[in-house]
């Protein structure tokens, strides 16, 4: 036979009606051993309460021990705390009074009806707030304040047994206030026989908690203080010593009772019953989440509200008056090692028992041996360990912790009420300012999520912020504020993309905002963007209006590129000089507009001869509004101390002109191939060099050598400056030869002068004696292009050879810039023509990433 399955605890409907079937499979020997000494000892705790009890509540006494029977035992069945019991309380027992007195004589068969209807209406209420999922009302109810609510009742319990404790007179009810100044009044009347009793109880039971741990402490130190005033009473006698004892109980089972259904007696009982109502789901509540706090269970509001209406429905036909969870016995139960509610079912049949059986043996139990067992649950119930990690965790909770732990001194429901209000005000203060958090893209490869910056540098155009929180109307003009403050602060920062993986809930208010503030940010030129919105918070935005009032293309799904989406938007003039690129199309050859991003790179050596070469690219850099990359080489790591001296020079007079830098420092002892190397990885596209003055070889005399390794091996266009030149601004003189080649020449040259509002002079050079006629339309036909663009110019055809007839036009125009064409790895014809001119020399590389460059200047003229 196959093996039977292991019982699983019922889950759905079945266990909604009857929630003791979820804790039925964990009974076993151990647990009831367990429970019965739990329930023996909370029957022995409920003898005095529910006498006082009922008493403070204007009943007979009996009405107090019946209302710890039956209705402890339906709310233990159906409720979902499994240390939780139910019975009268002193709350609810001065509610009630407080309530009734003054419609009936107390005592009275009258009063007994109204009290009764009055019950079965609080469990009706409490009923159907369960059945309706109502129990979520009792999550307002923090921990914070469960700890000091329960702090403040620990220290009433104690208070309500001082007079036991020290055997003075003190009338019921006093407030905690006067049973302390009645205790200091009466200090000299304290009674040495009584306090004794209730110290060796209180010893003893510490004593066997800390040394016999398996024993019941509670029942030990009960029996020990039973035996010691015996003793005192066999030795001076019963007037001498002044020990009281509980007295004798009747020893009946609970009557069957009737409410009374008369509308009169209905319309009586209504109101006290709502207050009740709120009151006694407040304190049951409140205990059980206090127990599951160290029990660690998960308590089901629902379930209690539904367990406790069925409790007083129950009760009220069986003479119960309206009950609650109680702390006395509650914190005795779990004290005592109870392990399921079969405990309270225990204490309920061990009350019966007492009252049928023993009830003569009670009247001997000593109320200072009740105080001192009830001084021990009072300290039990103080979790100073949570205190203390309050008060050093946060101040504002330790002031709510306060606040409801003095407001229950004074008035039990008050400190609850205290401390809810001030933990909804708390919380709504928190949530009105969420947290705004600034980010910036992972750096891990192919992720989607942000980081927190945490000073890391962020897009100056595109602010990324995280909402931890809901921009409901409460947070909505908060949010409105930071938002706008980020482009106050920052002008640039025209667009905003919100992170909302954790934006928890948008309302009407918090839509408006958002709509409004995108509305804003488009007349300033950018947006607002939306990424990883959830669905609740899209749909509801949508069904409202607001998504077309956004931006239908504002919201970006989990697991898009935003940022690469929105690199598009941002303008690419600041694109051009920013140097924090934390985005990846940032990196790209293209800015947000299409046009190759720009570079320009002053390879220097800190000479003398390097002064033209650096003023040149800084007013260069400055015109064209881009960063200026300066770089320089070292053979060995020992020289690179003079290497950053010759880049900070740089740096230092750039910064002084308003041009951004960025240094570079390569190693090696090819020069030539590091300037190259360094051009091509930084991907520039004019690199301005130097050029010393001849020293005697052809070859220097022409351009030098290393100037022509450099131009020769250059991907880009190359700027040579020798130590005469200066910034142009006389004249611009660009040489063409009528082919292709030469109109992206002139093109460059075209938007160059129009950068520098410098004039231009187109010439051709004829060799012999050659028509000169198409030199000259085609001069014309490039001089009325850039007419039409606003340049100054006019044209030229001489006669000779380019290398003589250039320097020598030149030198006649004045020009301070000479462009040239020049093919990839080519030399001869623009060498010789360098070497003989002192002006700058801008050598146009030919083929078409010369052509994308000359379109990426067109776009920045």
């Amino acid at each position: 036979m196959p093996a039977p399955a292991q019982m699983k605890p019922p889950v759905g409907l079945l266990a909604k009606l009857f929630p003791f079937l979820l804790w039925w499979p964990l009974v076993n020997r151990n647990s009831l051993r367990d429970d019965l000494l739990a329930g023996l000892t909370g029957a022995l705790i409920v003898l005095p309460q529910g006498v006082a009890f009922a008493t403070i509540a204007g009943l007979p006494p009996q009405y107090g021990l019946y209302a710890a029977m039956i209705p402890a035992v339906v709310a233990a069945l159906f409720g979902s705390s499994w240390h939780l019991v139910s019975g009268p309380t002193t709350a609810i027992s001065i509610a009630v009074f407080a309530a009734l007195s003054h419609q009936a004589e107390p005592g009275s068969a009258q009063y007994i009806n109204l009290v009764l209807t009055m019950t079965f209406l609080v469990g009706v209420f409490q009923l159907v707030l369960g059945l309706a999922r109502m129990g979520a009302l009792v999550n307002f109810i923090s921990h914070t304040v469960v700890i000091g609510f329960t702090t403040g009742a620990a220290i009433l319990i104690a208070a309500s047994q001082v007079r036991n404790f020290f055997g003075i007179e003190i009338a019921r009810g006093t407030p905690f206030y006067e049973i302390l100044r009645q205790l200091v009044i009466q200090f000299s009347h304290i009674n040495p026989w009584v306090l004794a009793v209730s110290l060796v109880t209180l010893a003893s039971g510490i004593l066997t908690r800390r040394h016999f741990r398996k024993l019941p402490y509670m029942i030990a130190a009960m029996v020990v203080g039973s035996f010691a005033a015996e003793a005192i009473v066999l030795w001076i006698g019963q007037e001498a010593s002044g020990i009281r004892t509980v007295g004798a109980l009747p020893a009946t089972l609970p009557p069957l009772s009737l409410p009374d259904f008369s509308l009169g007696t209905l319309q009586h009982a209504l109101g006290p019953a709502l207050v009740i109502t709120m009151l006694a789901l407040t304190e049951a509540v409140s205990i059980s989440r206090a127990i599951a706090v160290r029990s660690e269970q998960r308590i089901d509001a629902n379930q209690e509200f539904i367990g406790q209406g069925l409790s007083n429905i129950v009760g009220a036909f069986f003479s119960s008056y309206a009950s609650s969870g109680s702390f006395n016995r509650s914190g005795v139960n779990y004290e005592a090692g109870a392990r399921t509610p079969l405990a309270s079912v225990f204490a309920t049949l061990f009350l019966i028992l007492v009252l049928l059986l023993v009830a003569p043996l009670a009247a001997y139990l000593p109320d200072a041996a009740m105080a001192g067992i009830l001084f021990l649950v009072a300290w039990g119930l103080i979790d100073v360990d949570h205190i203390k990690h309050i008060w050093h965790s946060s101040k504002a909770e330790s002031a709510i912790l306060a606040a409801t732990l003095v407001g229950t001194l004074f008035n039990l429901e008050a400190g609850i009420f205290i401390g809810v209000f001030l933990s909804l005000v708390m919380y709504l203060y928190r949530s009105s300012k969420p947290e705004i958090v600034p980010l910036v893209p992972a750096a891990e490869a192919g992720a989607y999520h942000f980081t927190r910056a945490r000073g890391r540098p962020e897009c100056p155009q595109l602010r990324i912020v995280r909402i931890n929180g809901s921009v409901y109307f409460g947070a909505a003009s908060y949010v409105q504020s930071a938002l706008q403050q980020i482009d106050e602060e920052n002008p640039l920062q025209k667009s905003v993309l919100i992170a909302a993986n954790s934006l928890n809930t948008i309302d009407i208010a918090g839509a408006e905002v958002l709509a409004q503030e995108a509305r804003r940010r488009r007349r300033l030129g950018g947006g607002l963007y939306f990424y990883r919105l959830n669905q609740p918070n899209y749909h509801f935005l949508r069904q409202g209006g607001y998504t077309h009032e956004i931006g239908e293309g504002a919201f970006f799904p989990v697991m898009t590129d935003v940022t690469a989406a929105l690199y598009w938007t941002l303008d690419p003039d600041v694109c051009r000089r920013c140097k924090t690129r934390i985005f990846k199309p940032c990196t790209g050859k293209l800015l947000p507009d299409g046009f190759r991003r720009q570079r320009l790179m002053l390879a220097t050596d800190g000479s003398e001869f390097s002064q033209a070469p650096q003023e040149i690219a800084i007013a260069l850099a400055q015109s064209f509004g881009v960063t200026l990359d300066v770089m320089t080489t070292v053979p060995t790591v020992d020289d690179e101390e003079s290497a950053r001296a010759r880049l900070a020079v740089a740096t230092r007079a750039a910064l002084t002109a308003g041009v951004d830098t960025e240094p570079i420092l390569r190693q090696g002892r090819q020069a030539v191939q590091e300037i190259l190397a360094a051009a091509r990885s930084m991907d520039t596209n004019i690199l301005v060099i130097g050029r010393r003055p001849p020293r005697g070889d052809l070859r220097e005399r022409l351009v030098g050598d290393i100037a022509a390794q450099i131009i020769a091996g250059a991907h880009c266009h190359v700027l040579v400056a020798g130590w005469q030149a200066r910034m142009w601004s006389h004249r611009i003189l660009v040489a063409c030869d009528g082919s292709e080649q030469s109109d992206q020449v002139a093109d460059l040259a075209a938007l160059i002068g129009r950068i520098t509002r410098a004039p231009v002079t187109l010439v051709t050079v004829i060799g012999g004696e050659k028509d000169t006629s198409s030199a000259t339309e085609d001069l014309a036909l490039k001089a009325g292009r850039m007419r039409v663009d606003g340049v100054d110019c006019d044209t030229r055809v001489v006669a000779g050879s380019p290398e003589l007839a250039i320097p020598a036009l030149a030198t006649e125009l004045g020009a301070d810039l000479v462009v040239l064409g020049r093919k990839h790895g080519s030399g001869g014809a623009p060498d010789r023509i360098i070497g003989g001119l002192a002006c700058a020399v801008l050598l146009v590389r030919f083929g078409a990433e010369a052509r994308d460059q000359n379109k990426a200047f067109a776009q920045l003229a």
